[in-house]
């Protein structure tokens, strides 16, 4: 979005057909292989993240990444979906963790964990399982953020394990469940009330 005339107070984008648009993306090629270059602008006050949300989802669309990426960019679309559905005030709901019944089923999928990954039938159930408990027994933000980011991590291994089974391109190895169980929050770590 460009003007020669720096008096225009605004550049307003029009479609081809006449309707008001918000924001533009052209794709010009750069050479024979194929590639292509990405020009993008959007009209002030557009939410430039949401934007960047559809047009990942439109590259998705075109031809999905493999892997981990892949995952992500499934995950980035879930979350503009779910926040759509739930509209502008989920962030304002409370965590709900640390009460009396998460703290003793966290215990309950940790030892569980453990004992699956001694008798060597561990599996990804067990491990996100004892990272789900690990995350509702905590209270405190920061952890409680922590132990969220870490059971996604999880999650987006076992996605992982199940596309490399059924056969789904993937660009890596998935975190097996035995060294998952390795990693110090989940499996082998102190119980919630022992962290503090």
């Amino acid at each position: 979005m460009s003007s020669t005339d720096d008096a225009e107070p605004e550049t307003k984008l029009v479609m081809v057909d006449g309707r008001d648009a918000s924001a533009y993306v052209i794709l010009r090629p750069t050479g024979t292989d194929g590639a292509v270059a990405l020009e993008a602008a959007a009209n002030e006050g557009v939410d430039k993240q949401h934007v960047a949300q559809v047009l990942r989802h439109i590259a998705n669309l075109w031809g999905p990444r493999a892997g981990l990426p892949g995952i992500l960019d499934e995950i980035a679309v879930q979350r503009a979906r779910q926040r759509t559905a739930f509209g502008p005030g989920e962030h304002e709901l409370p965590d709900g963790t640390g009460q009396y019944p998460e703290t003793i089923t966290a215990d309950v999928a940790r030892m569980a964990c453990d004992s699956a990954a001694e008798g060597g039938y561990l599996d990804w159930l067990h491990v996100v399982r004892a990272a789900v408990g690990q995350a509702f027994a905590e209270s405190r933000p920061a952890e409680l953020r922590a132990d969220l980011l870490g059971l996604a991590a999880f999650t987006a291994g076992w996605i992982e394990a199940i596309d490399l089974r059924t056969g789904n391109q993937t660009d890596g190895p998935s975190t097996p469940p035995q060294a998952a169980a390795e990693q110090p929050q989940v499996g082998t770590s102190t119980g919630p009330e022992e962290r503090q």
